[in-house]
């Protein structure tokens, strides 16, 4: 068997009919579909019975609630083919997802990246891109294709990933699919970027994106991209000052951003001096290269990365709590820009 198609699920019911309709309409025909029900409390589960009780393609497991991490990690352990990707159960793909992704894969270390309806790199690729060593290290760096670090619409090989030991965090609230992501480009040495749009997403409310967890998680997130991004830049002949503004100008920034705001920003039930006491102690130097690289956007952004660069710790929890009640009333009353 050629490719495994994971798809986790929980309590997709509404959206899961159609995102396995559109798997099963591939017009490439060697493929399983995995489908890894995360303790639904829906219908969800029930409907993935139905669609293996009818269509010999299809595998369903069933697992108390773990979180997705968990789920793919399982659907990697029961996969069967030579090649992985993933499917979200409330997006859809194309008759050519796996078609275009098994034709650029020529070789076994290799990463497929396929475009994403919508995405940043839409429009952008005239051709398919193929990218070797150091080659490919500079264009992910350049082209912000880094951003793109979920693992769907990828093609991942499984020999790759089992003999690495490559699994998505279960620990980590946020930014699992990133750390995955890493770990595996630095295992590899070719990547090929697809033009063709193949990849649907369901734009939902409540994206994890802006939300916040614990500090230890959020910071456990943080040192693991930091950890994999210097040994990703590692690969190119660079001085260690160009290494740093690399590393922290590609996704460490912004992850290093989330460990500061989860401590204003989000819910969590530390007390001011526990807050303090966490900040301080953050290494000075994280402080200053997230200062000196980070690209702030509008007034509030700026004004919280110089307070976050000076280590201003008093000032950085009073304003950036105001201005995040103040986003958060906007929203509440329908305010616009």
């Amino acid at each position: 068997m050629k490719i495994s198609i994971i798809v986790p699920v929980y309590n997709t019911e509404k959206y899961l009919k159609r995102c396995i309709d559109s798997i099963l309409s591939q017009n490439y025909a060697d493929f399983e579909l995995l489908l890894v029900d995360d303790g639904s409390t829906d219908g969800s589960g029930a409907l993935c019975d139905s669609y293996q009780q009818k269509d010999s393609r299809v595998r369903v497991f069933h697992q108390k609630n773990a979180g997705v991490s968990a789920a793919r990690n399982y659907g990697v352990d029961q996969a069967q083919g030579e090649w992985v990707c993933f499917v979200d159960s409330d997006d859809e793909v194309l008759p050519d997802y796996l078609s275009d992704m098994i034709k650029a894969a020529d070789t076994e270390e290799c990463l497929v990246i396929g475009n994403i309806c919508k995405s940043r790199l839409t429009g952008l690729l005239m051709e398919d891109v193929y990218l070797d060593g150091k080659e490919m290290v500079r264009y992910l760096l350049d082209h912000s294709v880094l951003q793109l670090s979920g693992p769907v619409a990828k093609l991942f090989n499984r020999t790759v990933l089992m003999k690495n030991d490559i699994r998505f965090p279960v620990g980590v609230h946020y930014g699992e699919d990133m750390i995955h992501f890493f770990r595996y480009l630095n295992k590899i040495h070719r990547v090929v970027l697809l033009k063709s749009e193949n990849y649907l997403v369901n734009m939902r409310d409540g994206s994890l994106s802006t939300s916040y967890y614990s500090f230890e998680s959020e910071y456990e997130c943080f040192q693991n991209c930091l950890s994999e991004m210097t040994a990703f830049v590692g690969r190119l002949d660079v001085s260690p000052e160009e290494q740093t503004e690399l590393v922290w100008r590609n996704r460490t920034s912004d992850t290093f951003l989330r460990c500061v705001k989860c401590l204003y920003a989000g819910t969590s039930s530390y007390n001011y001096q526990k807050r303090l006491h966490l900040l301080r102690g953050i290494p000075k130097a994280y402080f200053l290269n997230f200062g000196r690289y980070f690209r702030p956007q509008g007034f509030s952004s700026k004004l919280i990365t110089f307070l976050v660069r000076h280590r201003l710790f008093t000032l950085l929890l009073l304003t950036g709590s105001v201005y995040e009640q103040h986003g958060t009333l906007k929203k509440l009353i329908g305010w616009r820009r």
